[in-house]
């Protein structure tokens, strides 16, 4: 998930029996300007969407329902693509934690995995869960976020990019993926935007 400038990472050793998520992954920060310019008027909660995939069909909720959504029945909803010169290097991930692969559209998002295979305490992962289509000061958009972590009582939405990228990322417009939609609406949600430390390359290679 890349290195954060001017973040010292820690040499003592991880036992990945016993290694908590604050271990291997660096947290950042989001700016204000993050969601500044997004429209979060009473009536959001109904006015913006979830559209799930299940199977051929597309399940379309309000994001005040999204608890209620095919999560378990659902697809990705945009496919994994591999292509000669392509820039970014998407793959699947088999993860020990639920028995399956997982889609990744980077290294970046395959350390995510990884850690979270560590970590544990999860039920499921899913990759490229559903388009949230949104509306802010610049009109309607959309977005679909790299990961939906399911747990007992909880769950996580979760956006991967390295830290030295996030500068350069377009979601330095409007991002919903951090919006305080959370436990209001059944969902706990989140951004974890790039932040790995040199562990996890570490663990990849002793796994």
């Amino acid at each position: 998930m890349g290195d954060v400038p001017g973040v010292d990472v820690p040499e003592a050793p991880v036992w990945s029996h016993s290694c908590q998520l604050d271990e291997l992954v660096l947290p950042y920060a989001l700016p204000s300007r993050a969601t500044e310019c997004l429209d979060l008027g009473p009536r959001w909660p109904r006015t913006w969407t979830v559209t799930w995939k299940a199977g051929t069909s597309e399940v379309v909720v309000p994001v005040k329902d999204l608890s209620a959504g095919p999560a378990m029945a659902s697809v990705p909803v945009r496919r994994f693509s591999w292509r000669a010169g392509q820039r970014h290097r998407p793959g699947l991930e088999c993860l020990v934690s639920t028995g399956r692969q997982h889609g990744f559209e980077s290294l970046a998002e395959r350390w995510l995995l990884l850690v979270l295979d560590f970590v544990g305490g999860f039920d499921e992962v899913l990759s490229q869960p559903f388009r949230l289509r949104f509306f802010s000061s610049e009109g309607k958009g959309s977005h679909i976020p790299d990961f939906l972590v399911l747990a007992a009582g909880a769950c996580w939405l979760v956006d991967v990019r390295p830290g030295g990228l996030i500068e350069e990322s377009p979601h330095n417009r409007p991002n919903p993926a951090t919006t305080p939609s959370s436990t209001r609406h059944g969902a706990k949600t989140g951004s974890a935007s790039g932040t790995g430390s040199g562990r996890t390359r570490c663990l990849s290679t002793s796994r």
